[in-house]
Protein backbone atom coordinates (compact mmCIF):
# COMPACT_ATOMS: atom_id res chain seq x y z
CA UNK A 1 0.00 0.00 0.00
CA UNK A 2 1.28 3.53 -0.82
CA UNK A 3 2.30 6.14 2.16
CA UNK A 4 1.04 9.21 2.26
CA UNK A 5 3.06 11.61 5.52
CA UNK A 6 0.18 14.24 6.10
CA UNK A 7 2.31 17.19 7.78
CA UNK A 8 0.08 19.69 10.14
CA UNK A 9 0.92 22.93 11.46
CA UNK A 10 2.78 23.01 14.14
CA UNK A 11 0.60 24.78 16.58
CA UNK A 12 -2.49 22.27 16.92
CA UNK A 13 -2.16 18.62 17.70
CA UNK A 14 -4.36 15.65 15.40
CA UNK A 15 -7.08 14.67 16.52
CA UNK A 16 -8.11 17.95 17.04
CA UNK A 17 -8.78 18.09 20.80
CA UNK A 18 -8.02 21.59 20.69
CA UNK A 19 -9.58 22.65 17.77
CA UNK A 20 -8.09 23.37 14.09
CA UNK A 21 -9.77 22.65 10.67
CA UNK A 22 -7.33 22.37 8.90
CA UNK A 23 -6.40 19.46 11.60
CA UNK A 24 -9.75 18.22 11.28
CA UNK A 25 -9.08 18.05 7.44
CA UNK A 26 -6.14 15.65 8.23
CA UNK A 27 -7.88 13.41 10.43
CA UNK A 28 -11.22 12.84 8.97
CA UNK A 29 -9.76 13.05 5.15
CA UNK A 30 -6.86 10.58 6.48
CA UNK A 31 -9.52 8.15 7.97
CA UNK A 32 -11.57 7.96 4.84
CA UNK A 33 -8.90 7.07 2.70
CA UNK A 34 -9.27 3.59 1.51
CA UNK A 35 -6.22 2.90 -1.36
CA UNK A 36 -2.86 4.83 1.12
CA UNK A 37 -1.72 4.25 4.68
CA UNK A 38 -1.52 7.70 6.23
CA UNK A 39 0.95 9.22 8.79
CA UNK A 40 0.19 12.06 10.49
CA UNK A 41 2.60 14.86 12.10
CA UNK A 42 1.06 17.25 14.36
CA UNK A 43 3.10 19.12 17.48
CA UNK A 44 2.70 16.93 20.83
CA UNK A 45 0.08 17.31 23.35
CA UNK A 46 -0.40 16.51 27.15
CA UNK A 47 -3.65 14.72 26.76
CA UNK A 48 -1.88 12.85 23.72
CA UNK A 49 0.90 10.49 23.41
CA UNK A 50 3.74 11.25 21.61
CA UNK A 51 3.44 8.32 18.90
CA UNK A 52 0.08 6.19 18.74
CA UNK A 53 -1.19 3.90 16.15
CA UNK A 54 -5.20 4.05 15.38
CA UNK A 55 -6.49 1.90 13.08
CA UNK A 56 -3.97 1.76 10.17
CA UNK A 57 -3.19 5.56 10.76
CA UNK A 58 0.11 6.12 12.73
CA UNK A 59 0.49 9.58 14.54
CA UNK A 60 3.33 11.12 15.43
CA UNK A 61 3.63 14.35 17.90
CA UNK A 62 6.45 16.51 16.86
CA UNK A 63 7.91 18.34 20.42
CA UNK A 64 7.54 22.05 19.59
CA UNK A 65 9.16 24.68 22.33
CA UNK A 66 7.33 27.24 24.09
CA UNK A 67 9.95 29.68 23.84
CA UNK A 68 10.14 29.24 19.77
CA UNK A 69 7.79 32.06 19.07
CA UNK A 70 9.56 34.25 21.52
CA UNK A 71 12.55 33.86 19.59
CA UNK A 72 10.26 34.24 16.16
CA UNK A 73 9.68 37.58 17.62
CA UNK A 74 13.16 39.23 18.61
CA UNK A 75 14.94 37.98 15.20
CA UNK A 76 11.90 38.06 12.95
CA UNK A 77 13.00 34.94 11.35
CA UNK A 78 11.61 31.62 10.36
CA UNK A 79 13.41 29.01 12.13
CA UNK A 80 13.57 25.23 10.66
CA UNK A 81 13.06 23.68 14.04
CA UNK A 82 9.56 21.65 13.01
CA UNK A 83 10.18 20.06 9.83
CA UNK A 84 14.14 19.48 11.08
CA UNK A 85 12.54 16.81 13.90
CA UNK A 86 10.45 15.22 11.06
CA UNK A 87 12.79 14.98 8.65
CA UNK A 88 14.45 11.68 10.24
CA UNK A 89 11.08 10.25 10.33
CA UNK A 90 10.24 10.64 7.21
CA UNK A 91 13.56 9.09 5.74
CA UNK A 92 12.10 5.15 7.86
CA UNK A 93 8.67 5.75 6.92
CA UNK A 94 9.44 6.24 3.09
CA UNK A 95 6.22 8.06 2.16
CA UNK A 96 5.35 8.15 -1.74
CA UNK A 97 3.81 11.72 -1.00
CA UNK A 98 4.59 14.50 1.20
CA UNK A 99 1.46 16.68 2.06
CA UNK A 100 1.74 19.58 3.73
CA UNK A 101 -1.03 21.67 5.18
CA UNK A 102 -0.99 25.44 5.70
CA UNK A 103 2.72 25.53 5.80
CA UNK A 104 4.31 27.13 2.49
CA UNK A 105 7.24 27.64 3.78
CA UNK A 106 8.01 24.09 5.18
CA UNK A 107 8.07 23.13 0.92
CA UNK A 108 11.41 24.68 0.28
CA UNK A 109 13.03 22.34 3.43
CA UNK A 110 11.20 18.99 2.48
CA UNK A 111 11.87 19.66 -1.45
CA UNK A 112 16.02 20.14 -0.99
CA UNK A 113 16.03 16.94 1.66
CA UNK A 114 13.48 14.80 -0.42
CA UNK A 115 13.63 15.59 -4.13
CA UNK A 116 12.36 12.39 -5.21
CA UNK A 117 9.45 12.62 -3.48
CA UNK A 118 6.22 14.03 -4.60
CA UNK A 119 5.06 17.27 -2.88
CA UNK A 120 1.46 18.78 -1.79
CA UNK A 121 1.24 21.84 -0.73
CA UNK A 122 -2.34 22.65 0.73
CA UNK A 123 -4.17 25.72 0.98
CA UNK A 124 -6.53 26.39 3.77
CA UNK A 125 -6.39 30.09 4.32
CA UNK A 126 -5.77 33.20 1.99
CA UNK A 127 -2.27 34.85 1.70
CA UNK A 128 -3.35 37.58 4.51
CA UNK A 129 -4.79 34.71 7.05
CA UNK A 130 -1.50 33.08 7.47
CA UNK A 131 1.05 34.28 10.23
CA UNK A 132 3.49 36.64 10.02
CA UNK A 133 5.63 33.79 10.81
CA UNK A 134 4.13 31.57 8.59
CA UNK A 135 4.07 33.15 4.85
CA UNK A 136 7.25 33.69 2.28
CA UNK A 137 7.73 37.08 1.71
CA UNK A 138 9.28 39.26 -1.83
CA UNK A 139 8.73 37.06 -4.99
CA UNK A 140 8.53 33.63 -4.10
CA UNK A 141 7.73 30.62 -6.01
CA UNK A 142 6.62 27.20 -3.95
CA UNK A 143 7.55 24.54 -5.92
CA UNK A 144 4.88 21.52 -5.65
CA UNK A 145 3.84 18.75 -7.76
CA UNK A 146 0.91 19.46 -6.58
CA UNK A 147 -1.12 22.36 -4.92
CA UNK A 148 -4.75 22.24 -3.44
CA UNK A 149 -6.88 24.25 -2.29
CA UNK A 150 -10.30 23.74 -0.16
CA UNK A 151 -12.39 26.19 -2.40
CA UNK A 152 -12.36 27.57 -5.80
CA UNK A 153 -12.44 31.12 -4.78
CA UNK A 154 -9.19 30.24 -2.30
CA UNK A 155 -7.20 28.71 -6.06
CA UNK A 156 -8.40 31.66 -8.02
CA UNK A 157 -7.75 33.72 -5.12
CA UNK A 158 -3.95 32.36 -4.65
CA UNK A 159 -3.02 30.46 -8.14
CA UNK A 160 -0.45 33.56 -9.08
CA UNK A 161 0.68 34.08 -5.06
CA UNK A 162 0.99 31.00 -3.23
CA UNK A 163 0.06 28.91 -6.02
CA UNK A 164 2.57 29.45 -8.16
CA UNK A 165 5.36 27.65 -8.77
CA UNK A 166 2.87 24.66 -8.35
CA UNK A 167 3.13 22.09 -11.58
CA UNK A 168 -0.75 21.70 -11.21
CA UNK A 169 -3.39 22.80 -9.02
CA UNK A 170 -7.04 21.77 -7.80
CA UNK A 171 -9.68 21.84 -5.80
CA UNK A 172 -10.75 19.15 -2.60
CA UNK A 173 -13.12 20.32 -0.51
CA UNK A 174 -13.47 20.17 3.00
CA UNK A 175 -16.05 17.83 4.60
CA UNK A 176 -18.54 16.51 6.92
CA UNK A 177 -19.80 13.48 7.99
CA UNK A 178 -23.74 13.37 7.73
CA UNK A 179 -23.85 9.62 9.40
CA UNK A 180 -22.67 11.50 12.78
CA UNK A 181 -24.30 15.18 11.65
CA UNK A 182 -27.59 14.03 11.73
CA UNK A 183 -30.80 16.41 11.83
CA UNK A 184 -33.01 16.44 15.04
CA UNK A 185 -35.81 15.11 13.01
CA UNK A 186 -33.44 11.46 12.78
CA UNK A 187 -33.34 11.51 16.47
CA UNK A 188 -36.28 13.58 18.10
CA UNK A 189 -35.81 12.27 21.45
CA UNK A 190 -31.91 13.54 22.15
CA UNK A 191 -33.15 16.99 20.51
CA UNK A 192 -35.60 17.70 22.88
CA UNK A 193 -34.02 16.15 25.69
CA UNK A 194 -30.73 18.72 24.97
CA UNK A 195 -32.96 21.02 24.64
CA UNK A 196 -34.56 20.66 28.15
CA UNK A 197 -30.64 20.25 29.41
CA UNK A 198 -30.35 23.65 28.07
CA UNK A 199 -33.59 25.44 28.93
CA UNK A 200 -34.54 25.73 25.16
CA UNK A 201 -38.23 23.96 25.41
CA UNK A 202 -41.16 25.90 23.72
CA UNK A 203 -38.10 28.49 22.09
CA UNK A 204 -37.13 28.99 18.53
CA UNK A 205 -33.29 28.72 18.31
CA UNK A 206 -30.52 30.56 16.49
CA UNK A 207 -27.47 29.28 16.68
CA UNK A 208 -23.80 30.35 15.93
CA UNK A 209 -21.00 27.81 16.37
CA UNK A 210 -17.19 28.98 15.73
CA UNK A 211 -14.80 31.28 17.30
CA UNK A 212 -15.98 34.11 19.54
CA UNK A 213 -13.99 36.95 17.46
CA UNK A 214 -15.23 40.31 15.77
CA UNK A 215 -13.78 38.94 12.75
CA UNK A 216 -16.24 36.18 12.30
CA UNK A 217 -18.99 38.58 12.82
CA UNK A 218 -20.75 37.54 16.18
CA UNK A 219 -20.70 41.33 17.28
CA UNK A 220 -22.92 41.59 13.93
CA UNK A 221 -25.44 38.68 15.31
CA UNK A 222 -25.61 39.43 18.45
CA UNK A 223 -26.88 43.13 17.39
CA UNK A 224 -29.52 41.73 14.61
CA UNK A 225 -30.73 39.31 17.59
CA UNK A 226 -31.26 42.45 19.92
CA UNK A 227 -33.95 43.48 16.83
CA UNK A 228 -35.29 40.13 17.11
CA UNK A 229 -35.90 40.00 20.39
CA UNK A 230 -37.86 43.22 20.57
CA UNK A 231 -40.35 41.07 18.01
CA UNK A 232 -40.85 37.62 19.12
CA UNK A 233 -40.20 36.68 22.67
CA UNK A 234 -39.74 32.95 21.90
CA UNK A 235 -36.32 33.40 19.81
CA UNK A 236 -33.66 32.26 21.96
CA UNK A 237 -29.76 32.79 20.34
CA UNK A 238 -27.19 29.89 21.01
CA UNK A 239 -23.16 30.68 20.72
CA UNK A 240 -20.81 27.90 20.68
CA UNK A 241 -17.20 28.38 20.92
CA UNK A 242 -14.36 29.42 22.28
CA UNK A 243 -12.04 32.28 21.80
CA UNK A 244 -8.91 30.67 20.23
CA UNK A 245 -7.53 26.89 19.70
CA UNK A 246 -4.73 25.72 21.76
CA UNK A 247 -4.04 24.20 24.98
CA UNK A 248 -5.71 26.65 27.55
CA UNK A 249 -6.29 28.84 24.95
CA UNK A 250 -9.79 28.17 23.77
CA UNK A 251 -11.69 30.35 26.50
CA UNK A 252 -9.14 32.71 27.16
CA UNK A 253 -10.50 36.22 28.11
CA UNK A 254 -9.98 38.71 25.14
CA UNK A 255 -11.12 42.21 25.12
CA UNK A 256 -13.77 41.61 22.41
CA UNK A 257 -14.93 38.28 24.74
CA UNK A 258 -15.35 40.73 27.41
CA UNK A 259 -17.49 43.14 26.00
CA UNK A 260 -19.19 40.70 24.20
CA UNK A 261 -20.15 38.96 27.87
CA UNK A 262 -21.02 42.57 29.38
CA UNK A 263 -23.49 42.86 26.31
CA UNK A 264 -25.06 39.12 26.67
CA UNK A 265 -25.95 40.41 30.40
CA UNK A 266 -28.16 42.55 29.45
CA UNK A 267 -30.09 39.04 28.01
CA UNK A 268 -30.18 36.36 30.77
CA UNK A 269 -33.26 35.17 29.34
CA UNK A 270 -32.76 35.64 25.64
CA UNK A 271 -28.81 34.24 25.28
CA UNK A 272 -27.29 31.00 26.10
CA UNK A 273 -23.25 31.05 26.04
CA UNK A 274 -21.40 27.18 25.53
CA UNK A 275 -17.87 27.76 25.56
CA UNK A 276 -15.36 25.79 23.13
CA UNK A 277 -16.69 22.25 22.61
CA UNK A 278 -14.31 19.37 21.14
CA UNK A 279 -15.22 18.15 17.52
CA UNK A 280 -16.19 14.95 18.55
CA UNK A 281 -19.53 16.14 20.89
CA UNK A 282 -20.27 19.41 18.30
CA UNK A 283 -22.79 17.32 16.42
CA UNK A 284 -25.06 17.12 19.65
CA UNK A 285 -24.63 21.14 19.95
CA UNK A 286 -26.37 21.57 16.24
CA UNK A 287 -29.51 19.94 17.43
CA UNK A 288 -29.96 23.02 19.54
CA UNK A 289 -30.50 24.94 16.51
CA UNK A 290 -33.60 25.81 14.40
CA UNK A 291 -31.49 27.79 11.90
CA UNK A 292 -27.42 28.34 11.74
CA UNK A 293 -26.39 31.85 11.29
CA UNK A 294 -22.46 32.83 11.01
CA UNK A 295 -22.21 36.34 9.46
CA UNK A 296 -18.36 36.03 9.27
CA UNK A 297 -16.42 39.26 8.21
CA UNK A 298 -13.35 37.22 6.57
CA UNK A 299 -12.98 36.16 2.92
CA UNK A 300 -13.33 32.41 4.58
CA UNK A 301 -11.77 30.17 2.29
CA UNK A 302 -14.73 27.82 3.12
CA UNK A 303 -15.92 27.71 6.75
CA UNK A 304 -16.26 23.82 8.18
CA UNK A 305 -18.91 25.31 10.14
CA UNK A 306 -21.75 25.49 7.69
CA UNK A 307 -21.11 22.13 6.20
CA UNK A 308 -21.37 20.74 10.08
CA UNK A 309 -25.23 23.15 10.03
CA UNK A 310 -26.15 22.02 6.54
CA UNK A 311 -25.78 18.32 7.53
CA UNK A 312 -27.79 19.00 10.26
CA UNK A 313 -30.20 19.76 8.38
CA UNK A 314 -30.24 23.04 9.70
CA UNK A 315 -30.87 26.09 6.96
CA UNK A 316 -28.04 28.21 7.00
CA UNK A 317 -27.08 32.03 6.84
CA UNK A 318 -23.87 33.35 5.56
CA UNK A 319 -22.16 36.06 3.85
CA UNK A 320 -21.50 36.45 0.19
CA UNK A 321 -18.17 36.33 0.26
CA UNK A 322 -14.90 33.95 0.24
CA UNK A 323 -15.50 30.02 -0.69
CA UNK A 324 -18.92 30.93 1.77
CA UNK A 325 -20.88 30.81 -1.17
CA UNK A 326 -19.80 27.49 -2.67
CA UNK A 327 -21.31 25.54 -0.17
CA UNK A 328 -24.87 27.79 0.46
CA UNK A 329 -27.56 27.82 -2.30
CA UNK A 330 -29.20 30.71 -1.96
CA UNK A 331 -32.99 30.37 -1.36
CA UNK A 332 -32.35 26.77 -1.55
CA UNK A 333 -30.22 25.92 1.06
CA UNK A 334 -29.78 28.92 2.62
CA UNK A 335 -29.99 32.53 2.55
CA UNK A 336 -26.60 34.86 1.19
CA UNK A 337 -26.31 38.32 3.03
CA UNK A 338 -25.89 41.07 0.45
CA UNK A 339 -24.04 43.02 3.05
CA UNK A 340 -22.17 41.52 5.59
CA UNK A 341 -22.12 43.54 8.42
CA UNK A 342 -26.18 44.85 7.78
CA UNK A 343 -27.60 44.37 11.16
CA UNK A 344 -31.10 45.13 9.58
CA UNK A 345 -30.52 42.76 6.61
CA UNK A 346 -29.36 39.80 8.65
CA UNK A 347 -32.49 40.69 11.42
CA UNK A 348 -34.75 40.02 8.64
CA UNK A 349 -33.69 36.91 7.23
CA UNK A 350 -33.58 35.31 10.67
CA UNK A 351 -36.99 36.30 11.19
CA UNK A 352 -37.88 35.78 7.37
CA UNK A 353 -36.99 31.49 8.31
CA UNK A 354 -38.06 31.29 11.33
CA UNK A 355 -41.44 32.88 10.62
CA UNK A 356 -41.65 30.13 7.77
CA UNK A 357 -41.11 26.63 9.32
CA UNK A 358 -41.87 24.57 6.74
CA UNK A 359 -39.89 26.84 4.10
CA UNK A 360 -36.70 26.67 7.19
CA UNK A 361 -37.29 22.85 6.80
CA UNK A 362 -37.30 22.36 2.93
CA UNK A 363 -34.49 24.63 2.89
CA UNK A 364 -32.68 22.38 5.49
CA UNK A 365 -32.87 18.96 4.09
CA UNK A 366 -31.70 20.32 0.56
CA UNK A 367 -28.73 21.51 2.43
CA UNK A 368 -28.33 17.99 3.94
CA UNK A 369 -28.90 16.30 0.38
CA UNK A 370 -26.01 18.35 -1.17
CA UNK A 371 -23.64 17.39 1.75
CA UNK A 372 -24.04 13.77 1.04
CA UNK A 373 -23.93 14.18 -2.04
CA UNK A 374 -20.73 16.35 -2.62
CA UNK A 375 -19.06 16.92 0.57
CA UNK A 376 -19.04 13.45 2.76
CA UNK A 377 -15.37 12.80 3.74
CA UNK A 378 -15.80 9.53 1.65
CA UNK A 379 -16.41 11.57 -1.41
CA UNK A 380 -13.61 13.93 -0.58
CA UNK A 381 -11.21 10.69 -0.11
CA UNK A 382 -12.29 9.17 -3.23
CA UNK A 383 -11.24 12.94 -5.04
CA UNK A 384 -8.30 13.19 -2.71
CA UNK A 385 -7.41 9.50 -4.26
CA UNK A 386 -7.74 10.22 -7.36
CA UNK A 387 -5.64 13.29 -6.66
CA UNK A 388 -2.68 10.94 -5.17
CA UNK A 389 -2.91 8.28 -8.06
CA UNK A 390 -2.73 10.85 -11.14
CA UNK A 391 0.07 12.28 -9.25
CA UNK A 392 1.91 9.15 -8.87
CA UNK A 393 1.10 7.98 -12.12
CA UNK A 394 3.59 10.77 -13.51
Amino acid sequence: MKKIAMIGPELYPIPPIRGGASELWIEKASRALKKYRTFIFSPTDPDLPKQELSGDIQYFRIPVPRFKRTVYSWFKAYLADYEKKISPLLIKIDPDIIHVHNRPLLIPFFRKRFPEKRIVFHMHNVYEYLGRLEKPNGDFEIQTDLTLACSRFLLDREKNRLGQGAKRLDVIYNGVEPEVFRPSWDNPAEADGLRRQYGLEGKKVVLYTGKIRESKGVMVLFSAMKQVFLKDPTIHLVLAGGTGFGYKRTDKATDFSERLQKEIRAFPDRVTFIRFTQPRNMPRIYLLGDIFAAPSQLEEALGMVFLEASACGLPVIGTSQGGIPEVIRDQETGLLLREKDNVEELSDKILFLLRNPDLARRMGEKGRQLMMNYFSWDKIAQRLESSYDDLLAQ
